[in-house]
C-alpha cells in the first residue's frame, strides 16, 4: 500500500540546513490540523531532524511510482 505524503526538510538558500526553530513542533502541528480539518482522516507526524540521505530515500520512492 501507497500513503499520500509530504517530506518538508528546511535548508539555506545555499542548500545547507537551519538550525532547528524553537516553534517547529508548534508549526509542524498547525500543518497537521489544517491537513486533518480539510481531509477529515487521520495523520502520522514525524518531527525532529533527519539526514538528507533519509529525504532522498523517499524522494526516490515517490518517484519510483510515477
Amino acid at each position: 500500500m501507497k500513503y499520500p505524503t509530504l517530506v518538508v526538510q528546511l535548508t539555506s538558500d545555499s542548500g545547507v540546513p537551519i538550525d532547528m526553530p524553537n516553534d517547529w513542533l508548534d508549526t509542524v502541528m498547525q500543518i497537521a490540523s489544517m491537513l486533518h480539518s480539510k481531509y477529515r482522516c487521520g495523520i502520522d507526524v514525524l518531527y525532529g531532524e533527519a539526514s538528507k540521505e533519509g529525504f532522498s530515500i523517499i524522494e526516490k520512492e515517490v518517484h519510483d511510482n510515477e
